[in-house]
């Protein structure tokens, strides 16, 4: 009586899921390992702010509005006012090693901030909207 041939193992399915397997790894990987912006941090609205600007020591936020008063250029380690839409104002701290470039009146910016012990935001980083 003759037998059957064992079917073996599926090489083409096999290949398959290794495959899948180390574009998932990889994918993985990759999400984990990358430079995350700092831009990803929640946007703050500025009457918020206003209100509870203790609880907010030691968070990351941004926070978008007018410039409408900003340090002279030569003299950094000040303080920049921003209005939002509202006529909220908001002061942020510009540390002396800000390297944020020329901030020009009555444009729009995003600052990325960090709110100190005291609760008061100072500048990491900066757009132009």
């Amino acid at each position: 009586m003759a037998r059957r041939a064992s079917s073996g193992v599926n090489t083409k399915a096999l290949l398959s899921g290794a495959g899948a397997l180390v574009l998932l790894l990889g994918g993985a990987f990759w999400f984990i390992n990358r430079d995350t912006s700092g831009f990803d941090a929640p946007p703050l609205s500025i009457s918020r702010e206003i209100d509870q600007y203790r609880s907010l020591a030691g968070n990351t936020n941004t926070i978008t509005g007018i410039l409408h008063k900003r340090p002279p250029t030569k003299n950094a380690g000040q303080m920049a006012t921003l209005k939002d839409s509202e006529n909220n104002y908001i002061f942020i701290i510009i540390p002396e090693d800000f390297k944020g470039g020329n901030l020009n009146l009555q444009d729009e910016y995003t600052f990325l901030v960090k709110f100190n012990t005291d609760g008061v935001p100072v500048a990491l980083d900066v757009t132009q909207n």
